[in-house]
C-alpha cells in the first residue's frame, strides 16, 4: 500500500498509471487536498513527487 506523503492515509489503487523511461509512474489524489506520484523501476520505490492542489509544481517528497 502507498501513504499520502502529508496525511499518510493508505491507497490500494493509483488513479492512473504510466510509464516513463525506466520508471512506472502511479498518480494519486489524496482528500486533504494533495497529489503525488510515486516512482518505480524493477518494482522498488525510487522517490515521490507531491503537490498541492492549489497550484505549483511538484517537489520531491519526503518520505517516513
Amino acid at each position: 500500500m502507498v501513504k499520502c506523503p502529508a496525511c499518510k492515509k493508505e491507497f490500494e489503487r493509483a488513479k492512473k498509471t504510466w510509464k516513463y523511461g525506466p520508471f512506472e509512474v502511479q498518480a494519486y489524489a489524496c482528500e486533504c487536498g494533495t497529489d503525488f506520484r510515486e516512482y518505480t523501476r524493477n518494482d522498488k520505490h525510487v522517490f515521490t513527487l507531491r503537490r498541492n492542489r492549489k497550484g505549483g509544481r511538484y517537489k520531491k517528497a519526503e518520505i517516513d
